[in-house]
């Protein structure tokens, strides 16, 4: 795969994102779609401009994990950002 690929994809994502902008949905849906696109671009980005296909799969199973306490922190401190 090449670099124009990969911005070709986030191009397109982007343009998902912006069209789900303008489309009336149920705010949780929309949300819910936007986080995903987003995590889908961050992980085009990680995979392939900051090298992580090259990686051993023992060096991305320490990252997940990680991954995870991330998300599951700003789940908890969404919390407090409501008060």
């Amino acid at each position: 795969m090449k670099p124009v690929v990969v911005w070709a994809g986030l191009v397109a994502l982007t343009l998902v994102e912006v069209a789900l902008a303008w489309v009336h949905t149920a705010p949780v849906l929309m949300l819910g779609l936007l986080i995903l696109l987003s995590v889908g671009k961050a992980a085009m980005i990680a995979w392939w401009f900051m090298h992580l296909r090259a990686f051993r799969p023992r060096v991305l199973v320490c990252l997940f994990p990680m991954l995870l306490l991330c998300i599951g922190l700003l789940f908890v401190l969404a919390q407090d950002g409501g008060r």
